[in-house]
């Protein structure tokens, strides 16, 4: 679809200092209306891990095209909860323009965002930490199937602090197991050992997405065969139970699935399937 308005998609430079010193709060009501959503959106990502205290600052340079969401200044704020702000930031920026672009593709002029954190309130520089645009897709896709990555499962693995996901957490991470162990019993050439592998469940609320992770502790799912067993099985319960909240909750959004396998002592997980639970 072409975007008239917007001039610069295809522009990969990094959104500079200068343009986010001159970038000002919104001053037209579709401006405003944006600013609303996306504040609305990181805030209710970052509710999901408590991190709601986190606020966002949307601004706008007309002349770059771009959409700004600052956040800082927080005092020893640790990395993770700062990449948990970057996506969420980047994910409601980017839905919310793909949005407007798809609206009035002839008149709104802001395809690009970035997300900065000022270290202190008289800051004249922030550090950027992160940028794309709107009309490249929001979502990590690969040949059009979603696929989870380390960002996601890092953002999954902060226990959540919603009570629905607490429970759909607890119930499908009971689930899971059992199921597994079932399977394991069957044989289907799993090491018996795989019965006793922590298995875990977390949700990114950038992506929407449930990851589930295995402790491989005894080395019962090094084949493709028996990480196969393992993704089936993973898949088809968490699904089932993303599928069945999603049915009776109009407020849940989870609807992605990832599973990944730690290994031994890997401190990175190695993905072994990712979907839609839709399709």
């Amino acid at each position: 679809m072409a975007h008239p308005a917007f001039t610069r998609a295809g522009d990969e430079a990094q959104p500079s200092d200068d343009e986010w010193r001159a970038s000002t709060t919104a001053s037209t009501q579709e401006e405003k209306d944006t600013a609303q959503a996306i504040e609305d959106d990181v805030r209710s990502m970052l509710a999901t891990k408590g991190l709601d205290y986190l606020t966002a600052t949307v601004t706008f340079n007309r002349r770059a095209q771009t959409v700004m969401v600052t956040g800082g200044p927080v005092s020893q704020l640790p990395e993770d909860d700062q990449e948990v702000f970057r996506r969420a930031g980047e994910m409601a920026s980017c839905t919310t323009l793909a949005r407007r672009l798809q609206g009035s593709p002839t008149t709104w002029s802001y395809g690009r965002y970035s997300v900065f954190w000022k270290n202190s309130d008289g800051d004249t520089e922030a550090d950027v930490l992160g940028f794309g645009q709107a009309t490249d897709g929001c979502y990590n896709e690969v040949a059009g199937q979603w696929q989870g990555d380390e960002s996601g499962m890092a953002t999954a693995q902060i226990p959540s602090t919603d009570k629905d996901e607490i429970r759909v957490a607890g119930a499908t991470d009971k689930a899971i197991t059992a199921a597994w162990k079932t399977r394991v019993a069957e044989g289907n050439g799993v090491d018996p050992s795989g019965a006793d592998d922590d298995i875990n469940l977390g949700f990114d609320p950038a992506e929407k997405a449930a990851y589930v992770w295995i402790q491989d502790t005894y080395g019962g799912l090094i084949g493709r065969a028996q990480r196969d067993n393992f993704q089936d099985v993973a898949r088809r319960t968490t699904c089932r139970k993303l599928r069945d909240e999603y049915s009776r909750n109009q407020s849940w959004q989870y609807i992605r699935w990832s599973v990944a396998v730690y290994g031994g002592n890997m401190g990175t997980p190695e993905f072994i399937g990712s979907g839609d639970c839709v399709s």
